[in-house]
């Protein structure tokens, strides 16, 4: 039996309600040609048993002996793909039908396109769609001034704009792996990573701007639990992209939003009443920020967060 041409991996983690609409909308792809990997991370019966009512030849259920994180748990599973491609689709996420068949067949048609993405929903808790946050995400990573098809080099937008949605919104070819370093600190940005292996190399993008996948915001996402840490993530791995020579046209845009995420930081550590730490955090971020509008957001923040200090 031959492989298949695609891997879809679901990194599965103690949420069985959102897996639960996440699986279907993946078994359900207008493209077949793919096998479906439940990578779980949390040791669940429940989602054992449940991969296991599906009946999916297709399916393929793994688990990890310990908790690796979702990094790790993502690496795992890519470490097992049969498929020349990969698409990760988290456990609380939802694919339109036509999401692999729009974005296969660039990938087959070109030897140099190393990832095909698209724009997609942002949704709520009980999956309700909210185009205003959908269209402040497209706006924020810079998609809506993107043009429909293939870009190369695409360098700027991947890896300074973050324009890339790799956790659920793009199919990559496996071999941008191959060799490559997959550092376990890059943790909650382990998809920045990927976009950045995609194109470091000057790989081919192409890019469908239709809104193929839904992307779930609620308490209990990855994003929202990890907080601090995923800012810790962001933070590394920004100060990898900043070694690397290809990157030096762009290392002051790196720097400046380098500067951003110890801000977060700093406002983080005052809001807690962590002085010491957010003063460290706060001459870190203004020794590295370039832009003046960026600058007076934090100094503002700052001082707000320093008057209810005082206040309270």
């Amino acid at each position: 039996m031959k492989d298949p041409t695609v891997t879809v991996v679901v990194p599965a983690y103690q949420r069985l309600r959102y897996l639960q609409e996440a699986l279907p909308s993946a078994l359900n792809q207008t493209y077949r040609d793919f096998e479906l990997i439940i990578s779980d991370d949390g040791s669940s019966d429940e989602i054992a048993r449940y991969a296991a009512s599906l009946g999916d030849s297709r399916i393929r259920y793994r688990r990890n002996g310990e908790n690796l994180g979702v990094a790790m748990n993502n690496f795992a599973a890519f470490s097992e793909a049969k498929g020349k491609y990969i698409a990760s689709l988290h456990d609380d996420d939802i694919w339109e039908s036509g999401f692999l068949e729009a974005l296969v067949p660039p990938l087959e048609a070109d030897d140099e396109m190393t990832v095909a993405f698209c724009d997609h929903h942002v949704i709520d808790a009980q999956s309700r769609l909210t185009p205003r946050l959908a269209d402040q995400g497209s706006r924020f990573y810079k998609r809506h001034l993107l043009k429909p098809g293939r870009h190369q080099p695409f360098l700027k937008p991947a890896v300074v704009d973050l324009a890339i949605p790799m956790v659920m919104g793009a199919v990559f070819r496996k071999s941008i792996l191959e060799g490559a370093v997959y550092p376990k600190r890059i943790g909650g940005s382990y998809d920045h990573w990927l976009a950045y292996l995609a194109v470091k190399d000057g790989g081919a993008v192409y890019y469908v701007p239709q809104r193929l996948s839904r992307y779930r915001i609620h308490g209990n996402s990855g994003t929202a639990l990890r907080g601090v840490r995923n800012l810790r993530d962001a933070i590394y791995v920004r100060r990898k992209f900043l070694d690397d020579a290809n990157l030096v046209p762009y290392r002051e845009s790196i720097r400046n939003g380098l500067g951003v995420l110890y801000g977060k930081m700093a406002l983080y550590y005052l809001s807690r009443h962590s002085f010491r730490r957010g003063r460290i955090f706060l001459k870190q971020a203004f020794s590295l920020m370039n832009r003046p509008k960026n600058m007076l957001a934090l100094a503002v923040n700052a001082i707000l967060s320093l008057g209810k200090r005082k206040a309270g």
